[in-house]
Protein backbone atom coordinates (compact mmCIF):
# COMPACT_ATOMS: atom_id res chain seq x y z
CA UNK A 1 0.00 0.00 0.00
CA UNK A 2 2.78 2.41 0.92
CA UNK A 3 4.68 1.64 -2.29
CA UNK A 4 1.60 2.31 -4.41
CA UNK A 5 0.93 5.54 -2.51
CA UNK A 6 4.53 6.68 -3.03
CA UNK A 7 4.26 5.91 -6.75
CA UNK A 8 1.13 8.04 -7.15
CA UNK A 9 2.61 10.87 -5.07
CA UNK A 10 5.81 10.93 -7.11
CA UNK A 11 4.34 11.08 -10.59
CA UNK A 12 0.65 11.84 -10.85
CA UNK A 13 -0.77 10.83 -14.25
CA UNK A 14 -2.47 14.21 -14.64
CA UNK A 15 -1.91 17.06 -17.05
CA UNK A 16 0.68 19.66 -16.10
CA UNK A 17 -2.05 22.28 -15.73
CA UNK A 18 -4.09 20.19 -13.31
CA UNK A 19 -1.03 19.38 -11.19
CA UNK A 20 -0.06 23.06 -11.12
CA UNK A 21 -3.62 24.09 -10.20
CA UNK A 22 -3.73 21.63 -7.29
CA UNK A 23 -0.34 22.89 -6.07
CA UNK A 24 -1.47 26.53 -6.21
CA UNK A 25 -4.68 25.74 -4.34
CA UNK A 26 -2.68 24.05 -1.56
CA UNK A 27 -0.29 26.99 -1.34
CA UNK A 28 -3.16 29.47 -1.08
CA UNK A 29 -4.79 27.45 1.71
CA UNK A 30 -1.51 27.44 3.65
CA UNK A 31 -1.05 31.18 3.21
CA UNK A 32 -4.65 31.86 4.28
CA UNK A 33 -4.12 29.66 7.34
CA UNK A 34 -0.99 31.61 8.32
CA UNK A 35 -2.99 34.84 8.06
CA UNK A 36 -5.74 33.48 10.30
CA UNK A 37 -3.30 32.11 12.88
CA UNK A 38 -1.90 35.62 13.30
CA UNK A 39 -5.25 37.39 13.01
CA UNK A 40 -5.34 38.03 16.78
CA UNK A 41 -2.21 40.23 16.50
CA UNK A 42 -3.28 43.82 15.86
CA UNK A 43 -1.35 45.92 13.35
CA UNK A 44 1.03 48.67 14.44
CA UNK A 45 -0.31 51.86 12.86
CA UNK A 46 2.17 54.45 11.64
CA UNK A 47 0.85 57.85 10.59
CA UNK A 48 2.25 61.09 9.22
CA UNK A 49 0.27 64.31 9.04
CA UNK A 50 0.85 67.86 7.82
CA UNK A 51 -1.76 70.59 8.34
CA UNK A 52 -1.74 74.28 7.45
CA UNK A 53 -4.37 76.58 8.96
CA UNK A 54 -5.54 80.19 8.45
CA UNK A 55 -8.44 81.66 10.42
CA UNK A 56 -10.68 84.69 9.80
CA UNK A 57 -8.29 87.00 11.66
CA UNK A 58 -5.54 86.11 9.22
CA UNK A 59 -3.67 84.13 11.88
CA UNK A 60 -1.71 81.22 10.39
CA UNK A 61 -0.44 77.97 11.89
CA UNK A 62 1.26 74.80 10.69
CA UNK A 63 1.42 71.40 12.36
CA UNK A 64 3.58 68.45 11.31
CA UNK A 65 3.45 65.20 13.25
CA UNK A 66 4.40 61.53 13.19
CA UNK A 67 2.97 58.80 15.40
CA UNK A 68 2.90 55.07 16.17
CA UNK A 69 -0.23 53.54 17.67
CA UNK A 70 -1.01 50.01 18.85
CA UNK A 71 -4.07 48.45 20.44
CA UNK A 72 -3.62 44.77 21.27
CA UNK A 73 -5.73 42.18 23.08
CA UNK A 74 -3.52 40.46 25.64
CA UNK A 75 -6.18 38.13 27.03
CA UNK A 76 -9.49 36.88 25.61
CA UNK A 77 -10.46 34.14 28.08
CA UNK A 78 -8.90 31.50 25.81
CA UNK A 79 -10.10 33.09 22.58
CA UNK A 80 -6.57 33.63 21.26
CA UNK A 81 -5.63 29.95 21.68
CA UNK A 82 -8.86 28.77 20.04
CA UNK A 83 -8.36 31.18 17.12
CA UNK A 84 -5.06 29.44 16.34
CA UNK A 85 -6.65 26.01 16.86
CA UNK A 86 -9.50 26.91 14.51
CA UNK A 87 -7.02 28.08 11.85
CA UNK A 88 -5.13 24.77 12.07
CA UNK A 89 -8.33 22.73 11.79
CA UNK A 90 -9.63 24.83 8.90
CA UNK A 91 -6.32 24.44 7.09
CA UNK A 92 -6.49 20.65 7.45
CA UNK A 93 -10.12 20.55 6.31
CA UNK A 94 -9.36 22.67 3.24
CA UNK A 95 -6.23 20.69 2.36
CA UNK A 96 -8.26 17.49 2.61
CA UNK A 97 -10.72 19.13 0.22
CA UNK A 98 -7.88 19.43 -2.32
CA UNK A 99 -6.88 15.82 -1.57
CA UNK A 100 -10.46 14.81 -2.40
CA UNK A 101 -10.34 16.82 -5.64
CA UNK A 102 -7.04 15.16 -6.57
CA UNK A 103 -8.41 11.73 -5.63
CA UNK A 104 -11.42 12.30 -7.91
CA UNK A 105 -9.05 13.06 -10.78
CA UNK A 106 -6.93 9.99 -10.08
CA UNK A 107 -9.97 7.77 -9.70
CA UNK A 108 -11.23 8.99 -13.07
CA UNK A 109 -7.83 8.45 -14.72
CA UNK A 110 -7.28 4.91 -13.46
CA UNK A 111 -10.91 3.94 -13.90
CA UNK A 112 -10.82 5.16 -17.50
CA UNK A 113 -7.56 3.32 -18.11
CA UNK A 114 -9.10 0.12 -16.72
CA UNK A 115 -12.25 0.66 -18.78
CA UNK A 116 -10.21 1.19 -21.94
CA UNK A 117 -8.27 -2.02 -21.38
CA UNK A 118 -11.48 -3.88 -20.46
CA UNK A 119 -13.48 -2.52 -23.40
CA UNK A 120 -10.63 -3.33 -25.78
CA UNK A 121 -11.15 -6.95 -24.71
CA UNK A 122 -14.92 -6.50 -25.10
CA UNK A 123 -14.37 -5.31 -28.66
CA UNK A 124 -12.28 -8.39 -29.46
CA UNK A 125 -14.88 -10.55 -27.72
CA UNK A 126 -17.68 -9.00 -29.79
CA UNK A 127 -15.70 -9.51 -32.98
CA UNK A 128 -15.44 -13.23 -32.20
CA UNK A 129 -19.12 -13.32 -31.27
CA UNK A 130 -19.94 -11.71 -34.61
CA UNK A 131 -17.92 -14.41 -36.39
CA UNK A 132 -19.97 -17.05 -34.58
CA UNK A 133 -23.21 -15.28 -35.50
CA UNK A 134 -22.08 -15.23 -39.15
CA UNK A 135 -21.35 -18.97 -38.93
CA UNK A 136 -24.76 -19.60 -37.33
CA UNK A 137 -26.50 -17.57 -40.02
CA UNK A 138 -24.57 -19.35 -42.79
CA UNK A 139 -25.49 -22.79 -41.43
CA UNK A 140 -29.16 -21.93 -40.80
CA UNK A 141 -29.47 -20.30 -44.22
CA UNK A 142 -28.12 -23.53 -45.79
CA UNK A 143 -30.59 -25.59 -43.74
CA UNK A 144 -33.45 -23.27 -44.75
CA UNK A 145 -32.58 -23.67 -48.41
CA UNK A 146 -32.45 -27.43 -47.88
CA UNK A 147 -35.87 -27.32 -46.21
CA UNK A 148 -34.67 -28.62 -42.82
CA UNK A 149 -35.58 -25.45 -40.86
CA UNK A 150 -38.25 -22.74 -41.07
CA UNK A 151 -38.14 -18.99 -41.68
CA UNK A 152 -38.50 -18.11 -37.98
CA UNK A 153 -35.18 -19.80 -37.20
CA UNK A 154 -33.56 -17.91 -40.07
CA UNK A 155 -35.03 -14.62 -38.82
CA UNK A 156 -33.75 -15.33 -35.28
CA UNK A 157 -30.24 -15.95 -36.56
CA UNK A 158 -30.37 -12.79 -38.68
CA UNK A 159 -31.55 -10.69 -35.75
CA UNK A 160 -28.86 -12.18 -33.49
CA UNK A 161 -26.20 -11.32 -36.06
CA UNK A 162 -27.52 -7.74 -36.45
CA UNK A 163 -27.73 -7.24 -32.67
CA UNK A 164 -24.12 -8.35 -32.34
CA UNK A 165 -23.07 -5.93 -35.08
CA UNK A 166 -24.87 -3.13 -33.24
CA UNK A 167 -23.20 -4.10 -29.96
CA UNK A 168 -19.82 -3.98 -31.67
CA UNK A 169 -20.53 -0.47 -32.97
CA UNK A 170 -21.59 0.63 -29.48
CA UNK A 171 -18.47 -0.76 -27.79
CA UNK A 172 -16.22 0.92 -30.39
CA UNK A 173 -17.96 4.23 -29.75
CA UNK A 174 -17.67 3.75 -25.97
CA UNK A 175 -13.99 2.93 -26.29
CA UNK A 176 -13.35 6.02 -28.41
CA UNK A 177 -15.15 8.27 -25.89
CA UNK A 178 -13.20 6.79 -22.99
CA UNK A 179 -9.94 7.60 -24.76
CA UNK A 180 -11.11 11.20 -25.31
CA UNK A 181 -12.06 11.56 -21.64
CA UNK A 182 -8.68 10.20 -20.56
CA UNK A 183 -6.89 12.71 -22.79
CA UNK A 184 -8.73 15.54 -21.01
CA UNK A 185 -7.23 14.44 -17.72
CA UNK A 186 -3.71 13.39 -18.61
CA UNK A 187 -3.10 16.13 -21.16
CA UNK A 188 -1.36 14.13 -23.87
CA UNK A 189 -2.41 11.89 -26.73
CA UNK A 190 -0.87 8.55 -25.77
CA UNK A 191 -3.01 6.86 -23.14
CA UNK A 192 -0.55 3.96 -22.85
CA UNK A 193 2.24 5.97 -21.24
CA UNK A 194 1.45 4.69 -17.75
CA UNK A 195 0.73 1.23 -16.40
CA UNK A 196 -2.38 0.30 -14.49
CA UNK A 197 -1.07 -0.80 -11.06
CA UNK A 198 -2.37 -3.85 -9.24
CA UNK A 199 -4.38 -2.10 -6.53
CA UNK A 200 -5.20 -4.16 -3.42
CA UNK A 201 -8.66 -4.52 -1.94
CA UNK A 202 -8.47 -2.59 1.32
CA UNK A 203 -10.33 -3.84 4.37
CA UNK A 204 -13.48 -2.20 5.69
CA UNK A 205 -11.68 -0.88 8.79
CA UNK A 206 -8.91 0.62 6.65
CA UNK A 207 -11.49 2.18 4.37
CA UNK A 208 -13.45 3.84 7.18
CA UNK A 209 -10.37 4.95 9.15
CA UNK A 210 -8.70 6.59 6.15
CA UNK A 211 -11.71 7.67 4.09
CA UNK A 212 -11.06 11.22 2.90
CA UNK A 213 -14.55 12.58 3.51
CA UNK A 214 -14.56 11.25 7.07
CA UNK A 215 -11.12 12.72 7.72
CA UNK A 216 -12.39 16.05 6.44
CA UNK A 217 -15.41 15.80 8.74
CA UNK A 218 -13.05 15.19 11.68
CA UNK A 219 -11.16 18.39 10.81
CA UNK A 220 -14.44 20.28 10.47
CA UNK A 221 -15.42 18.98 13.90
CA UNK A 222 -12.25 20.51 15.37
CA UNK A 223 -12.88 23.74 13.44
CA UNK A 224 -16.46 24.09 14.68
CA UNK A 225 -15.49 23.12 18.23
CA UNK A 226 -12.87 25.90 18.24
CA UNK A 227 -15.42 28.31 16.71
CA UNK A 228 -17.88 27.52 19.50
CA UNK A 229 -15.22 28.17 22.13
CA UNK A 230 -14.22 31.41 20.42
CA UNK A 231 -17.86 32.53 20.49
CA UNK A 232 -18.11 31.75 24.21
CA UNK A 233 -14.83 33.55 24.92
CA UNK A 234 -16.04 36.67 23.09
CA UNK A 235 -18.60 37.23 25.88
CA UNK A 236 -16.07 36.78 28.71
CA UNK A 237 -13.56 39.32 30.11
CA UNK A 238 -10.97 40.72 27.71
CA UNK A 239 -7.79 42.64 28.53
CA UNK A 240 -6.53 45.10 25.92
CA UNK A 241 -3.35 47.18 25.89
CA UNK A 242 -3.47 50.61 24.25
CA UNK A 243 -0.44 52.73 23.50
CA UNK A 244 0.85 55.40 21.18
CA UNK A 245 3.95 57.51 20.68
CA UNK A 246 4.38 60.53 18.45
CA UNK A 247 6.22 63.72 17.66
CA UNK A 248 4.62 67.05 16.75
CA UNK A 249 5.97 70.34 15.45
CA UNK A 250 3.59 73.34 15.77
CA UNK A 251 4.25 76.82 14.41
CA UNK A 252 1.89 79.81 14.44
CA UNK A 253 1.93 83.58 14.52
CA UNK A 254 1.56 83.50 18.32
CA UNK A 255 3.41 80.43 19.55
CA UNK A 256 5.80 77.73 18.41
CA UNK A 257 6.44 74.39 20.06
CA UNK A 258 7.63 70.90 19.25
CA UNK A 259 8.18 67.68 21.14
CA UNK A 260 7.10 64.12 21.63
CA UNK A 261 3.94 62.74 23.17
CA UNK A 262 2.79 59.34 24.30
CA UNK A 263 0.10 57.46 26.07
CA UNK A 264 -0.37 53.89 27.29
CA UNK A 265 -2.82 51.94 29.34
CA UNK A 266 -4.92 48.82 29.65
CA UNK A 267 -8.65 48.19 29.40
CA UNK A 268 -10.49 45.29 31.03
CA UNK A 269 -13.87 44.85 29.35
CA UNK A 270 -16.77 42.42 29.14
CA UNK A 271 -19.69 42.73 26.69
CA UNK A 272 -23.24 42.65 28.02
CA UNK A 273 -25.37 41.46 25.10
CA UNK A 274 -28.97 40.30 25.21
CA UNK A 275 -28.18 37.79 22.41
CA UNK A 276 -25.28 36.12 24.22
CA UNK A 277 -27.02 32.84 25.03
CA UNK A 278 -28.64 32.53 21.60
CA UNK A 279 -25.37 33.27 19.75
CA UNK A 280 -23.39 30.74 21.79
CA UNK A 281 -26.14 28.14 21.40
CA UNK A 282 -26.22 28.70 17.63
CA UNK A 283 -22.48 28.03 17.46
CA UNK A 284 -22.91 24.87 19.57
CA UNK A 285 -25.70 23.64 17.31
CA UNK A 286 -23.42 24.10 14.29
CA UNK A 287 -20.88 21.83 16.00
CA UNK A 288 -23.56 19.22 16.74
CA UNK A 289 -24.77 19.44 13.15
CA UNK A 290 -21.26 18.70 11.86
CA UNK A 291 -20.90 15.72 14.20
CA UNK A 292 -24.29 14.30 13.22
CA UNK A 293 -23.47 14.72 9.52
CA UNK A 294 -20.20 12.87 10.10
CA UNK A 295 -21.98 9.92 11.73
CA UNK A 296 -24.59 9.87 8.95
CA UNK A 297 -21.91 9.90 6.25
CA UNK A 298 -20.01 7.12 8.00
CA UNK A 299 -23.11 4.90 7.91
CA UNK A 300 -23.56 5.66 4.19
CA UNK A 301 -19.93 4.81 3.47
CA UNK A 302 -20.20 1.52 5.37
CA UNK A 303 -22.98 0.57 2.98
CA UNK A 304 -20.93 1.82 0.02
CA UNK A 305 -18.08 -0.48 1.01
CA UNK A 306 -20.44 -3.44 1.50
CA UNK A 307 -22.02 -2.82 -1.92
CA UNK A 308 -18.67 -2.74 -3.71
CA UNK A 309 -17.33 -5.71 -1.72
CA UNK A 310 -20.25 -7.92 -2.78
CA UNK A 311 -20.12 -6.57 -6.33
CA UNK A 312 -16.53 -7.82 -6.45
CA UNK A 313 -17.74 -11.20 -5.15
CA UNK A 314 -20.28 -11.29 -8.01
CA UNK A 315 -17.55 -10.59 -10.57
CA UNK A 316 -15.42 -13.37 -9.06
CA UNK A 317 -18.38 -15.72 -9.42
CA UNK A 318 -18.66 -14.74 -13.09
CA UNK A 319 -14.98 -15.67 -13.50
CA UNK A 320 -15.76 -19.10 -12.07
CA UNK A 321 -18.65 -19.48 -14.52
CA UNK A 322 -16.36 -18.50 -17.40
CA UNK A 323 -13.81 -21.11 -16.29
CA UNK A 324 -16.54 -23.76 -16.29
CA UNK A 325 -17.62 -22.68 -19.76
CA UNK A 326 -14.02 -22.87 -21.01
CA UNK A 327 -13.73 -26.40 -19.69
CA UNK A 328 -17.00 -27.39 -21.36
CA UNK A 329 -16.04 -25.79 -24.70
CA UNK A 330 -12.60 -27.40 -24.58
CA UNK A 331 -14.23 -30.83 -24.27
CA UNK A 332 -16.63 -30.06 -27.09
CA UNK A 333 -13.78 -28.70 -29.22
CA UNK A 334 -11.76 -31.92 -28.83
CA UNK A 335 -14.85 -34.02 -29.59
CA UNK A 336 -15.79 -31.91 -32.63
CA UNK A 337 -12.21 -31.93 -33.89
CA UNK A 338 -12.32 -35.74 -34.02
CA UNK A 339 -15.75 -35.58 -35.67
CA UNK A 340 -14.44 -33.16 -38.33
CA UNK A 341 -11.52 -35.47 -39.06
CA UNK A 342 -13.96 -38.36 -39.37
CA UNK A 343 -16.19 -36.31 -41.70
CA UNK A 344 -19.22 -36.15 -39.37
CA UNK A 345 -18.94 -32.44 -38.48
CA UNK A 346 -18.10 -29.33 -40.49
CA UNK A 347 -15.08 -27.10 -39.98
CA UNK A 348 -17.49 -24.22 -39.32
CA UNK A 349 -18.68 -25.89 -36.12
CA UNK A 350 -15.10 -26.40 -34.99
CA UNK A 351 -14.29 -22.75 -35.71
CA UNK A 352 -17.36 -21.64 -33.75
CA UNK A 353 -16.32 -23.71 -30.73
CA UNK A 354 -12.78 -22.33 -30.93
CA UNK A 355 -14.19 -18.82 -30.97
CA UNK A 356 -16.39 -19.68 -27.96
CA UNK A 357 -13.35 -20.77 -25.98
CA UNK A 358 -11.62 -17.45 -26.72
CA UNK A 359 -14.82 -15.51 -25.90
CA UNK A 360 -14.91 -17.07 -22.43
CA UNK A 361 -11.20 -16.37 -21.90
CA UNK A 362 -11.87 -12.74 -22.72
CA UNK A 363 -14.83 -12.86 -20.33
CA UNK A 364 -12.52 -13.88 -17.49
CA UNK A 365 -10.21 -10.93 -18.17
CA UNK A 366 -13.14 -8.53 -18.53
CA UNK A 367 -14.45 -9.52 -15.09
CA UNK A 368 -10.97 -9.07 -13.62
CA UNK A 369 -10.97 -5.50 -14.93
CA UNK A 370 -14.43 -4.97 -13.43
CA UNK A 371 -12.96 -6.03 -10.09
CA UNK A 372 -10.06 -3.61 -10.55
CA UNK A 373 -12.50 -0.75 -11.23
CA UNK A 374 -14.30 -1.45 -7.94
CA UNK A 375 -10.99 -1.61 -6.04
CA UNK A 376 -9.81 1.63 -7.64
CA UNK A 377 -12.93 3.39 -6.40
CA UNK A 378 -12.38 2.19 -2.82
CA UNK A 379 -8.64 2.84 -2.87
CA UNK A 380 -8.78 6.44 -4.07
CA UNK A 381 -11.50 7.33 -1.56
CA UNK A 382 -8.88 6.92 1.17
CA UNK A 383 -5.89 8.97 2.34
CA UNK A 384 -2.64 7.62 0.85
Amino acid sequence: MLCIGALFAKDLPLSEQKRELLKLKRQKIQEDADIQKRSWVSPLIFSLSANRNKDASDMQSETNSAALEWSQDLFRSGGIYYTIEQADALEQANLLGIDIEEAVYLKQVYTLQAQIERDTLKRKQNELTLKNRDIDLFIIKAKYKAGSTDISELNRATIDRDNTRTALIVIKNTLRNEVYELKKLIGYDNSDTFMLPDIPLISKSQYLNRQLELLQYASRDKRDDAAWRITRASYLPKLTFNGSYGYSDYQSDLIDYNGDNYRYGAVLSIPLDINTRATVESSRLQLLQTRTAQLDRRLELEQEYEKRFYTIADFEEKISVAEEMIEMYDDLYDFTDNQVKAGFKSAYELESLGNSVEIQKYEKEIQRYNIEIEKISLYFDTKQ
